[in-house]
């Protein structure tokens, strides 16, 4: 598409109202619609200056009311506007579809000069099978920038055409807004308007010797002198656009036309127009980089689609390949065998769409940070404590120094270094077969201030230089041996690097292929002012806590979800009520109000009531039955969610799917804040 419009609007063969209709053409055959059309619109009324259609009444010189019209809608919405069934629309009631029943629309503000003009639109009297695409909105947007730029240089080149033919005839009386050379005399004239173009003072008088060194040095000068040489002996006129210094050294550019006068067979005078057409090229140049930067996105965006895609295969395939060989099996050493190469698949769908994810909100730049008390130590315990079991399953060695103190706390984003350092081990476990994986922490402080330094060394494959210099391009891997071997999106460390930046910090690799790598990463961090953790959010490491004596509330409304909660909870002899929706928790709470529930996992999106809703009635209602444990427990992402959680009455955020170690880590702060609660 973006070809044939580029061959379209770079053919100098067609004139600008056969281009403008070439592109109404190429529009209808790539949005599939029936009627295309170019309006200018003044005082509210709705002119057609251009149609292309089958229905031989749609055609230039038609006019409406605006309000009669669907771009009444994109004028007010400010920004593309994309309806690919009106009769579903808020728009349905619009005159224009009681009066045409057009049931498809796609349209555009048209701006020329900075101005409102009119309007690009394509409609149909038919539904369109798909909805419009964003590939489309970018599309129409190239298309009327590319009308507007075309109308301005239209009104531009007949502005002109009327100068030149009043200058022309003026020329003989006045030379005004010219230059000419006098080639008896070895004279130059320049007319005030050429004089302001060069930037020279009123009163200055060019010489024939050196009026050539305004031109820009080099291709453009040479250009120039090469023409006029030409006029000279042959009599060639010549229009040119090129470079030019002007006297205070400003760099324009200008469009300088000229034609020679002979008498009796030798060339007597030059003389021609002079025209600034700087602003005119900074347009053309803007529309060329639009063009090319709607290129890099649609290859960006197939690009990650494509390898996403491709990468999502590998775990789905690992799930369901594994729970159909389950059915039917018996041994136990088989069963054990395939849920676990199922749950591990499930872990590696789960990081890629996170990863997914925390890309698309650095590109927004949508991701927030939060601000927290937390003990540092804390999160090297528990990756630790998540990395040894899979290191000994590989037979490799994994050894944490953390020169942490358990009792030192900071403020900062606990979550985002987990995930900046889990990343980084799990890329030097997945390329370690033999030796093993070191980290080394130290915390120095200064102040009030500590800088968290963290070193990690791998022996694995390494990487050379090449590999090394895309290292922080997303969907880069190496070489496409390593990708086709160790898949993965490609996206890890370009996130961790994101991440870095955003918290104030830094991360550097050193790497040589065969040797192993070295990943190490700085952050700045607050100290906390009470290096006491209090009851309530203290650390809870693994200890021996009777779960039967939580009374638990598990509330969503699909029945799956409270079937894997039943089944992760038993693992921990614990057990839960059952409520599918706020109402019914609502309502249980109600019940045992005597007996309190401690912990409630709570399902954000429920019909009837959600799970903010129904966290706002219970901490309103329920203020003297001592304060819940409660929990969202949900799919959303998103900090604004997670804010509305929190901001609700919620205590922590679990996301699903949900881990059995994150149960277990809910279970102890629900136990002690229970403690601390009553």
């Amino acid at each position: 598409m973006l070809k044939a419009l580029h061959e379209l609007t770079s053919d100098e063969s067609l004139s600008f109202e056969e281009k403008v209709t070439a592109l109404l053409r190429l529009g209808l055959s790539y949005f599939g619609l029936e009627h295309a059309i170019v309006s200018q619109i003044q005082n509210d009324i709705y002119t057609v200056k251009f149609a292309v259609s089958e229905n031989p009444e749609l055609c230039p010189g038609l006019t409406f009311d605006l309000g009669e019209t669907y771009c009444v809608h994109t004028l007010d919405a400010g920004e593309a506007l994309a309806l690919s069934n009106v009769a579903n629309s808020d728009i349905a009631s619009h005159p224009c579809y009681e009066l045409f029943q057009l049931e498809s629309y796609i349209g555009m503000q048209v701006v020329v000069n900075g101005q409102p003009y009119g309007t690009l639109n394509f409609t149909s009297a038919h539904p369109r099978e798909t909805p419009f695409t964003p590939e489309d909105i970018d599309f129409i947007h190239l298309f009327a920038q590319w009308v507007g730029v075309e109308i301005s240089r239209k009104q531009e080149r007949e502005q002109l055409d009327q100068r030149l033919a009043l200058q022309l005839e003026m020329e003989e009386l006045a030379n005004i807004g010219a230059w000419e050379v006098n080639l008896e005399t070895d004279t130059l004239y320049w007319s005030a308007q050429t004089k302001k173009i060069h930037e020279v003072p009123p009163d200055y008088e060019p010489e024939l010797e050196t009026a050539i060194n305004f031109y820009h040095e080099g291709a453009d000068r040479e250009e120039i002198a090469g023409v006029v040489q030409r006029a000279i002996e042959f009599g060639e006129p010549w229009s040119r656009e090129v470079r030019l210094k002007t006297y205070n050294g400003n760099i324009k550019w200008v469009a300088t036309r000229g034609k020679a006068e002979f008498k009796e067979g030798k060339c007597v005078r030059i003389f021609g127009a002079f025209q600034d057409i700087n602003d005119q090229l900074q347009t053309r140049q803007a529309l060329i980089d639009k063009k090319n930067e709607a290129q890099r996105l649609l290859k960006a965006r197939s690009t990650m689609i494509g390898k996403i895609s491709h990468e999502l295969r590998t775990p789905i395939n690992g799930i369901t390949g594994m729970l159909q060989t389950l059915v039917g099996e018996t041994n136990p050493d088989i069963i054990e065998s395939r849920v676990a190469i199922a749950l591990r698949s499930a872990d590696l769908l789960v990081r890629l769409i996170n990863d997914v994810l925390d890309y698309s909100k650095v590109q927004h730049g949508d991701l927030e940070l939060k601000n927290v008390r937390f003990a540092p130590k804390h999160i090297f315990d528990d990756l630790y404590a998540l990395y040894q079991p899979q290191c000994q399953t590989k037979k490799i060695e994994l050894d944490f120094r953390v020169d942490v103190a358990a009792t030192q706390y900071t403020m900062g984003d606990p979550g985002r270094l987990t995930q900046i350092f889990s990343n980084l081990i799990n890329n030097s476990l997945k390329f370690t077969e033999v030796g093993g994986i070191k980290l080394t922490a130290k915390l120095e402080p200064e102040d009030d201030k500590a800088m968290l330094q963290v070193t990690i060394i791998d022996s694995g494959i390494g990487m050379d230089r090449a590999a090394m210099n895309d290292l922080f391009t997303p969907f880069k891997q190496g070489s496409a041996e390593v990708s086709a071997k160790y898949g993965g999106s490609g996206l890890g460390v370009a996130i961790v690097k994101e991440l870095c930046d955003k918290l104030g910090g830094s991360l550097t690799f050193k790497s040589s292929k065969g040797v192993g790598t070295q990943a190490c990463v700085k952050i700045p961090l607050t100290l906390s002012e009470d290096s006491r953790a209090s009851v309530a959010m203290a650390y809870v490491g693994p200890q021996s806590i009777n779960y039967e004596q939580l009374r638990i509330l598990v509330v969503d409304d699909n029945e799956i979800n409270r079937l894997v909660m039943e089944s992760l909870l038993s693992q921990v002899d614990a057990q839960a009520d059952y409520a599918v929706n706020g109402k019914e928790a609502l309502e249980a709470v109600q019940r045992t109000r005597n007996k309190p529930y401690s912990l409630i996992f709570m399902d954000c999106e429920m019909p009837v009531m959600g799970g903010i809703d129904a966290t706002i009635a219970i901490r309103e209602k329920f203020k003297q039955t001592g304060k819940i444990f409660i929990v969202a427990m949900t799919a959303d992402t998103s900090d604004d969610n997670r804010k509305a959680c929190l901001k609700a009455g919620m205590d922590a955020f679990l996301t699903k799917p949900v881990k059995l170690e994150e149960i277990n880590a809910v279970l102890n702060r629900a136990a002690v804040y229970e403690v601390s609660s009553f």
